[in-house]
């Protein structure tokens, strides 16, 4: 018998009956006629949807004893006694290198943070201190150019100062010099997990160390949801440290907010329109355009550009409290990056061939 979206069960085990709007029965009849109908067909099955088929997936293993949700802040029945507090101040953390800055990203960064933060934040970094800042700093040298990966490697070793580092509240926000906020945001908006799908690329180094995190998430049973989008992170220290030893980040270079997302954060949802990123260059018009109903942006190397400079200095003019004063009026656009590094050589006469071939 020909699978058909319009037959219907009867009472009757060898007759149906049919809702097409195309024809008209009078009760049931039996099943063959519909070998010979014309405008039998098949119901399309529904579209998958990548986030709801891990929740349903999750939920199964939770049934099975497999999966434990981490509990969530209470916030269904509207009673305080049963909301989980927030804290008093919200730490926001940027690990930085100065070296690697194209321009006076951070400045903005920090200002976007102190005027839309829907509480009291403090503001730390871990790294370099710029010229202009006069705030919390926990200075770490970089990881020396001896070390093999070594982007990879000082990256995690500021988020391994992150985990173990005193002057660390045991909850803090994770960010970048190149993450802005635009409008108002409240800690439960930073504390909502945000991934896209994960789509196997190698095209460079870096996501190959994103398909060596997925495999090693992989391996123990658990989602590859790609958390790293460029987005802050709510991080808990004691998790994150526990996370470095479980994973061995002291010796394999992975992505480690992939990790901690997968392990600790649940079901995600997408980033958009939340968040959104740039990697090209444009005017102030074009960047007030596209986010309007944006929460927080990132820029690549290549956007930055006058255009967003402009629709940043627009947006915050006001001079965060970690900016010193006699610096907070001086131009912020200044692009330090100016070609590439020059390398001073040893004199060829110096060199063992050289006296060599000079001796015989």
């Amino acid at each position: 018998m020909k699978p058909c979206k319009f037959r219907r069960r009867s009472q009757t085990p060898d007759h149906v009956s049919c809702i097409c709007p195309s024809l008209i029965h009078s009760g049931s009849f039996p099943t063959f006629i519909c070998d010979s109908c014309p405008l039998a067909t098949i119901e399309e099955s529904p579209k998958v949807d990548f986030f709801e088929q891990t929740k349903r997936l999750l939920l199964i293993h939770q049934n099975s004893g497999q999966y434990r949700p981490q509990p969530k802040p209470c916030g269904g029945c509207g009673e305080t006694k049963h909301r989980v507090p927030e804290p008093e101040v919200t730490q926001f953390v940027w690990p930085y290198w100065d070296g690697g800055a194209q321009a006076d990203e951070l400045r903005w960064s920090i200002r976007s943070v102190e005027t839309f933060f829907q509480g009291k934040a403090k503001i730390t970094i871990i790294g370099d201190r710029p010229d202009w800042y006069h705030g919390h700093v926990i200075i770490k040298k970089r990881v020396p150019h001896t070390k093999p990966n070594r982007a990879f490697r000082d990256m995690l070793g500021k988020v391994f100062y992150i985990a173990t580092h005193a002057e660390i509240n045991s909850e803090c926000v994770w960010m970048m010099d190149d993450i802005y906020f635009l409008r108002p945001f409240t800690l439960d908006d930073i504390k909502t997990p945000r991934a896209e799908p994960w789509r196997p690329d190698e095209s460079n180094s870096w996501q190959k160390r994103k398909t060596a995190s997925m495999e090693a998430l992989a391996a123990r049973g658990l989602t590859q949801h790609d958390y790293a989008t460029h987005l802050p992170h709510w991080l808990e220290k004691d998790k994150l440290r526990v996370m470095f030893d479980d994973f061995n980040l002291h010796e394999h270079a992975m992505l480690w907010e992939v990790l901690y997302g997968n392990v600790y954060r649940g079901t995600p949802q997408r980033t958009r329109p939340f968040f959104a990123r740039f990697q090209h260059q444009a005017d102030k018009e074009t960047f007030q355009r596209l986010t309007a109903n944006t929460t927080v942006i990132n820029n690549t190397e290549p956007a930055w550009c006058d255009g967003l400079h402009d629709f940043l200095a627009e947006l915050l003019p006001t001079p965060s409290s970690v900016e010193a004063e006699h610096e907070a009026s001086k131009p912020v656009y200044v692009i330090t990056k100016k070609g590439p590094r020059t390398v001073r050589r040893r004199p060829l006469e110096t060199h063992r061939d050289y006296i060599e071939k000079q001796a015989q």
